[in-house]
């Protein structure tokens, strides 16, 4: 990488380390799923974007994401994510940066001509660097979480399918439940176009609740290629479950740089 782009790259990333806050975000395009593909080695990926919910009448839950994905070797990849949060509950808001989440995503198997299916495992450690605030969601202690990826070609429809397990660190005096977390993405390329559709439906279970579903929520929307290195991307959805949001927007782009 050329020393300008190291020049720039540097005050980005100490931007989003300092102001923005980890939470439950994954790939964009996506909301929540992730891809079983890695970012290419020595390919750096800054995604940003904005999600607006609204949980009920009273409650809206907003979040400015920001993440940066390294390709550091052929097959692993490494994303730092941080949202930044804002929360507005009976008239009353509160502003502040969540908890940072620090993934690492290695291919085991590499999707080829014949059978082009690539199954990855994800580890995720989430860190407090929010503190504790029960209205953002946070904890105040370490989660760390594993997850199963595997993407699968039936040109021009690609799909996604994970599945992980998420251990919820108790704070002093709480009880946390672990969490078992899932998601199907799909993506559908217009032929000759740099335009996409994208789906996808996710949810998490509480482990020690007897898997009672306390968020499930489905969203799509579209990707649209600008140029070789950005895409553009927006999507809606709506709760599935008691607990999700009412609806959910999304919009945010992706640039890739080396």
């Amino acid at each position: 990488m050329s020393c300008v782009k190291q020049a720039l790259l540097l005050p980005i990333a100490l931007f989003f380390i300092v102001l923005l806050p980890g939470y439950a975000f994954s790939e964009r395009p996506f909301l929540v799923t992730e891809r079983a593909v890695p970012t290419k080695k020595g390919t750096y990926r800054f995604d940003a974007g904005l999600s607006f919910n609204r949980v009920s009448d009273n409650e809206k839950n907003n979040a400015l994401i920001g993440s940066i994905r390294y390709g550091l070797i052929h097959n692993l990849e490494f994303a730092l994510e941080m949202p930044y949060l804002f929360v507005e509950t009976g008239g009353s808001r509160l502003n502040q940066q969540g908890d940072a989440t620090l993934d690492t995503k290695i291919r085991f198997i590499k999707g080829r001509a014949a059978n082009p299916l690539s199954i990855s495992g994800q580890m995720s450690i989430k860190f407090p660097t929010a503190g504790r605030e029960a209205r953002l969601g946070t904890t105040g202690v370490v989660d760390v979480g594993f997850r199963a990826i595997a993407s699968k070609e039936f040109t021009p429809l690609t799909t996604h399918i994970n599945l992980g397990y998420f251990f919820i660190g108790n704070p002093p005096g709480g009880d946390e439940s672990n969490q078992l977390r899932y998601a199907l993405g799909l993506e559908f390329e217009v032929t000759e176009t740099p335009l996409r559709f994208i789906g996808e439906i996710f949810g998490q279970s509480n482990v020690d609740n007897g898997l009672s579903d306390d968020h499930m929520a489905m969203m799509g929307g579209f990707s649209f290629q600008a140029k070789r290195e950005l895409f553009i991307d927006f999507s809606a959805g709506f709760g599935l479950a008691e607990d999700a949001p009412d609806y959910t927007l999304s919009t945010g782009a992706s640039y890739y740089f080396h």
